[in-house]
């Protein structure tokens, strides 16, 4: 009877890891989301903003806005390059170096087998899950990195915002000032 206990609580644990996980994965494409946003929004700025601002270049120096649009072409600029960072895809060369020095990675994440051959991910596929609390391990290790790498992700984009945000408003607020002042 306390063998079914024990079982029960075991498959319990895996699906709240599965939860957990798939949770993460969609927190995951949801931050990737923001961040194409972000990027697209800059981007399109930019692309309207300068070709717009060359034509009417003497009447920027005359009321003295150079330096909001400067400031605001950089605000984008690093806007993007940050969005950017946070699109990129991160590097599973580590892992990989792991499993080449004999240590057990998860099996079940592709960055840990994806340079293996059909039959060498076979046979490790077998020894990586002989044992229950193995398997568990390796689902708690996938768990870790997505949820590291969501966490880096959140980071980038909270600084891509604040930045995005900082730079707009002050930009409108420097071009409102030089307008009313020299205008």
């Amino acid at each position: 009877m306390e063998e079914k206990k024990k079982k029960k609580f075991s498959k319990d644990i895996l699906n709240i890891i599965r939860t957990t996980m798939r949770n993460s994965i969609e927190l995951t494409h949801i931050a990737d989301n923001k961040a194409n946003v972000l990027l697209s929004l800059n981007a399109l700025m930019l692309t309207f903003l300068i070709p717009i601002t060359i034509p009417y270049f003497n009447i920027i120096e005359e009321y003295r806005l150079t330096f909001p649009l400067i400031l605001l072409i950089l605000t984008c600029v690093i806007t993007i390059y940050i969005a950017a960072l946070v699109l990129k895809p991160t590097k599973f060369s580590q892992n990989h170096k792991n499993l080449k020095k004999g240590f057990m990675v998860s099996p079940f994440f592709f960055g840990n087998f994806y340079k293996m051959n059909r039959e060498e991910f076979g046979l490790y596929m077998a020894s990586a899950t002989l044992q229950e609390e193995q398997v568990k391990g390796h689902l708690a290790d996938d768990l870790h990195f997505i949820g590291s790498t969501l966490g880096k992700k959140l980071e980038l984009i909270r600084l891509a915002f604040s930045i995005f945000l900082t730079g707009l408003f002050l930009s409108i607020f420097i071009a409102l000032s030089c307008v009313y002042f020299y205008g």
